[in-house]
C-alpha cells in the first residue's frame, strides 16, 4: 500500500486516467480484431475476460491507495469504487465524444490528443471519490463545467443539421419565407412563433370562418335491404341513411342528421339524393328536390357525357358543376365568394421567378404600385418580386385586399431560428440523437 497521501492520490488519478486513455482503447481494438477473425463467440469471451481484468486492475489500484478514497475501507466498497469509476467514466466519455462529434472537432485524427482526453472522465470520477474535500470540490467543479459545455454543444444545431431538416421536409431555404397576418394564425405546421408562419393561415377567431355551403345531387341504383326511413328505402352508399326523417306535403321525405340534411327522391328506378351542408337552407333543398331532372348536355357544360347518372335541379342562389366519383352535380354559392374556411384563408408561397408566369390561369392580373394583383376563380392576392423569387400572398375572396397587400409587402426570408422552431426534427439514428432531441426539449 502506498503510504504517502500525495503519491496515493496521484497514483489513483493517473491509473483512472490510463483506464480510459490506454487500457479501454486497447481492449476495444482487440475485440474488433477477434470479431473479424474469430467471430462473435470468441469476441464475447474476450469481452468477459477483459471486463474481469479491468475490475481486477481497478480493485488493485484502489487497494494500494485505499487511504485516500471514501470507498477504500472494505473489499465490497473497493469493488464499488472500481465499478463506479468504470461505469461513470464510460458514461462521461461517451457523452464527451458525442459532444466533440456534434461540435465537429476532429479529435480522433490525433491519437495523442485522443488518449489525453479519453482518460479525463475516469480521472474526474475517481477525483469525486477522494477523501480530501478540496480534491472532491475541484473534480466536481470541473465535471459541472464540462457537463454544461457538453449539454450546450449537444443542444446546439449546426447549419448542416438545419439543411438536413430542410431537405427532409422537402423545403428549400431560398423559398422559406415568413410573415405575420393580423387576425390570423398559421395552420399547416409552418408556425414560426409570434404569429408568424410560412404557409397557410386561418382566422384566429373561429366565428370569422363562415360555414360551408354546398349542395350535392347524386343518383343511386341500389338500396340497403331491410333499411328504411319514413317508409322509404335507404339508397346504398348515400349520406342520408341515418338520423331523423319527416314526410312532407307531396310525399317528399326530408332527412337530416348532425352532418347533413336533404331529400332522397325516387326517379324511375333510381333514388336521387339532394344533400346540403347544415348552413344550406331547408327551403333551398326542398326547391331543388322538386325540380330534379336528368341533366342535358348543355347543363353538363358540353364536356361530360350523359351516362344516365347525372341529375340537376334549380337550386336558388347556387350554381352547379360536374362532380367526380360517384358521378354527381355539386352546387356552390352563386356569389362566387366561396364558403367555409377556404373563403377566408390566406396562403403564403414562394416560387423561383425564372419561368414563372404569375398571370397563368388568372381571371385578372395587373400591376399595382410595385406589386402584381392576381385574381383567380376563388382566390385573389398579390405577388411581390424579391430578387429571384416571386412571393405570393393569396386569400379567399372574402379576405380584405388591403390585408393581402400588406402581407405581401411584409413577407421576408425565414430566419434560421424560425426554421428550427417550425421544422420537424430528424429521425434519430442512434442513442446520441435521442439524447440531443431530449435535451432540446428543455
Amino acid at each position: 500500500m502506498i503510504t504517502s497521501k500525495p503519491a496515493a492520490v496521484a497514483c489513483q488519478l493517473v491509473a483512472a486516467w490510463a483506464l480510459g486513455a490506454l487500457v479501454l482503447p486497447a481492449i476495444g481494438e482487440s475485440l474488433l480484431v477477434m470479431m473479424f477473425f474469430g467471430g462473435f463467440g470468441p469476441a464475447v469471451a474476450v469481452a468477459v475476460v477483459g471486463l474481469a481484468a479491468l475490475l481486477a486492475y481497478l480493485t488493485f489500484v484502489v487497494a494500494i491507495t485505499r487511504e485516500v478514497t471514501i470507498l477504500g475501507a472494505t473489499g465490497g466498497r473497493r469493488l464499488l469504487w472500481a465499478l463506479t469509476v468504470l461505469c461513470g467514466g464510460s458514461v462521461g466519455g461517451a457523452l464527451s465524444w458525442a459532444a466533440v462529434e456534434a461540435a465537429g472537432i476532429a479529435v480522433s485524427r490525433t491519437p495523442a490528443v485522443t488518449a489525453l482526453l479519453g482518460g479525463v472522465p475516469y480521472a474526474l470520477v475517481a477525483g469525486l471519490l477522494l477523501t480530501h474535500r478540496w480534491f472532491r470540490a475541484t473534480a466536481l467543479g470541473l465535471s459541472v463545467v464540462l457537463a454544461g459545455v457538453g449539454v450546450a454543444v449537444l443542444r446546439h444545431e449546426s447549419p448542416d443539421e438545419l439543411d438536413a431538416r430542410l431537405a427532409a421536409a422537402d423545403m428549400r431555404r431560398e423559398t422559406a419565407y415568413s410573415v405575420a397576418v393580423p387576425g390570423y394564425r398559421p395552420t399547416d405546421g409552418r408556425g414560426y412563433g409570434d404569429g408568424r408562419g410560412g404557409g397557410g393561415f386561418t382566422p384566429t377567431d373561429p366565428a370569422a370562418v363562415p360555414p360551408d355551403r354546398y349542395v350535392t345531387i347524386t343518383a343511386y341504383d341500389r338500396v340497403l335491404p331491410g333499411e328504411r326511413m319514413c317508409g322509404q328505402p335507404n339508397a346504398q352508399d348515400s349520406r342520408l341513411t341515418w338520423g331523423s326523417c319527416t314526410v312532407e306535403a307531396g310525399g317528399l321525405v326530408y332527412r337530416h342528421n348532425e352532418i347533413e340534411h336533404g331529400y332522397q327522391v325516387p326517379v324511375g328506378r333510381r333514388y336521387v339524393t339532394v344533400v346540403g351542408t347544415p348552413a344550406v337552407g331547408h327551403d333551398v333543398l326542398r326547391a331543388a328536390a322538386r325540380t330534379l331532372h336528368l341533366a342535358t348536355m348543355k347543363e353538363l357544360g358540353g364536356h361530360q357525357e350523359q351516362t344516365g347518372d347525372y341529375y340537376v335541379a334549380t337550386v336558388p342562389g347556387y350554381v352547379g358543376q360536374v362532380g367526380g366519383i360517384p358521378p354527381s352535380m355539386i352546387y356552390a354559392p352563386a356569389d362566387h365568394l366561396g364558403s367555409g374556411g377556404q373563403s377566408v384563408s390566406v396562403t403564403l408561397y414562394v416560387t423561383y421567378a425564372s419561368g414563372d408566369d404569375v398571370c397563368l390561369g388568372a381571371t385578372e392580373c395587373r400591376p399595382d404600385a410595385g406589386l402584381t394583383f392576381v385574381r383567380g376563380a376563388d382566390t385573389h392576392g398579390y405577388v411581390a418580386r424579391h430578387d429571384d423569387m416571386n412571393v405570393r400572398v393569396m386569400g379567399g375572396l372574402r379576405v380584405d385586399r388591403a390585408l393581402l397587400r400588406q402581407a405581401a409587402l411584409d413577407a421576408r426570408p425565414a430566419t434560421d431560428e424560425e426554421l428550427r422552431r417550425a421544422l420537424p426534427p430528424l429521425e434519430p439514428r442512434n442513442l446520441v440523437d435521442h439524447l440531443r432531441q431530449w435535451l432540446r426539449t428543455f
